[in-house]
C-alpha cells in the first residue's frame, strides 16, 4: 500500500464531491488537520474509520487500499490480489519477527549462561557473541516497527 497514492486519491475524491477538509472531518468526527495528514500520506485513518470514510467518498475499501478507482469488472480480481498481498506481507512480517526474537532470546541465553561459567578464554568470545545477538535482535525489531504493509 502506498500511503501517498491513497492520500492523493482521497483528496481527489473529496474534491470531486465538493467537500472541504473541514466538512469531511465533521462527518467523520475528526479535525481538518487529520484529513490533511491522510491526504498527504503522513498517516492513515484508523481502521474503524475506513468503512465510513469509504461510504462518504463513494469508494470501496479495495479502492482505498489500492489508492485508485477500480473498474467494476476488475473489482473482484483486485480484491483477491489485495487479500493475497496482505496475507503474504503478514506471513513475511511474522517470519522476521520470529527471527528477531530468536536472536534476542538466544543472545540473552548466552549472556545469562556465562554468568555462571568458569573463566576461560572462550567466555569472552561467547559474551561478545551474546551481546552481538541481542543487539541484532533489537536492531531487526526496530526495523520491523517501520515496516509498511503493501
Amino acid at each position: 500500500m502506498d500511503q501517498r497514492k491513497t492520500g492523493a486519491f482521497l483528496a481527489a475524491r473529496r474534491k470531486d464531491l465538493g467537500l472541504t477538509q473541514q466538512e469531511l472531518g465533521e462527518q467523520l468526527g475528526v479535525t481538518n488537520k487529520t484529513i490533511s495528514r491522510w491526504e498527504t500520506g503522513s498517516y492513515l485513518p484508523d481502521l474503524a474509520t475506513i468503512p465510513e470514510l469509504c461510504r462518504i467518498l463513494g469508494i470501496s475499501v479495495n479502492e482505498f487500499f489500492l489508492g485508485e478507482a477500480i473498474p467494476e469488472e476488475d473489482l473482484r480480481a483486485q480484491a483477491d490480489r489485495n487479500i493475497l498481498d496482505l496475507w503474504q506481507a503478514d506471513k513475511d512480517l511474522r517470519r522476521k519477527k520470529f527471527w528477531s526474537e530468536m536472536l534476542g532470546g538466544g543472545g540473552t541465553g548466552l549472556l545469562v549462561s556465562m554468568l555462571y561459567a568458569p573463566d576461560t578464554p572462550k567466555k569472552a568470545i561467547i559474551i561478545a557473541l551474546g551481546l552481538a545477538m541481542v543487539c541484532l535482535g533489537w536492531y531487526f525489531r526496530a526495523r520491523l516497527e517501520k515496516v509498511r504493509l503493501p
